[in-house]
């Protein structure tokens, strides 16, 4: 039997963060049929302009490579923005959902392609981070216990932010860690201010315990590997810090597309 090709996307949703974006998009770039960067002509709160920094990073990526494109409009919220980029996927039967601060080694993702190729039936596949806090090498410990959604089948709508609908159908099938386990540069950037844009822009700004200035001031800027209880709207799921390198082959296209992470 001729084995047929399964057309693989990935969805990238992008609001004035470009620190990691050429790193992930050069990552993916030769592993899939289409990537889509999606970013807004406003925050989803309304309150903070695009910058055109994605539109900067993405444009000489598009002419470069046939399967990367960019979409730009206007949506009130995570989820609107996320079906809206399946809508320009259609055409691939899988799709990796992988945000602008979100890096995958090469062996992860071919691992990954190769794990779910070989179980049909499933339409949610969830996943593992390494969530990097304020140093690249400083990791999150014990992992958060959530389990993001970080590759779904053709036809997939999301409901609320990141999340589907929770069915026994939904659930979503665990990638084992052993496959893959994304690296997720959550809380770091190339300058302090970004964090704090980040989450006043982010879907659950609204939920951060004691707010954003109290947080940003006397959690994230604080922060140091004795600190507790990091993370901005469930203190416990960030529980620890530990020093952790990252993949040498993330590292290294960190250092060439990324440069600025690295100024003193």
């Amino acid at each position: 039997m001729v084995k047929t090709h399964k057309k693989w996307g990935v969805q990238i949703v992008a609001f004035n963060e470009v620190d990691f974006l050429e790193a992930t998009i050069r990552m993916f770039q030769p592993f899939v049929d289409k990537i889509v960067v999606s970013t807004g002509n406003k925050s989803w709160k309304n309150n903070i302009e695009n910058d055109g920094s994605v539109w900067k990073v993405v444009k000489p990526l598009v002419e470069e490579f046939n399967n990367v494109n960019l979409v730009k409009g206007d949506w009130k919220t995570e989820e609107e923005q996320r079906n809206n980029a399946m809508y320009h996927l259609d055409e691939c039967e899988y799709t990796f959902i992988v945000d602008a601060d979100e890096l995958w080694s090469s062996g992860d993702i071919t691992r990954t392609k190769e794990h779910i190729e070989s179980l049909p039936g499933y339409n949610i596949f969830r996943g593992t981070w390494n969530t990097r806090f304020k140093n690249i090498n400083w990791r999150v410990d014990p992992r958060e216990p959530y389990k993001p959604i970080i590759i779904v089948k053709k036809g997939t709508k999301f409901f609320e932010n990141r999340e589907v609908k929770a069915t026994p159908e939904t659930a979503g099938l665990l990638i084992p860690e052993r496959i893959s386990c994304v690296e997720h540069f959550s809380y770091l950037r190339s300058s302090d201010y970004k964090i704090k844009e980040k989450i006043s822009t982010f879907s659950h700004a609204n939920e951060i315990v004691g707010g954003i200035d109290m947080w940003y001031e006397n959690v994230y800027l604080q922060a140091d590997l004795d600190s507790k209880d990091l993370h901005p709207t469930h203190p416990y799921a960030y529980a620890g810090l530990i020093e952790d390198k990252i993949d040498p082959e993330i590292m290294k296209f960190l250092k060439k597309y990324s440069p600025q992470l690295f100024k003193k």
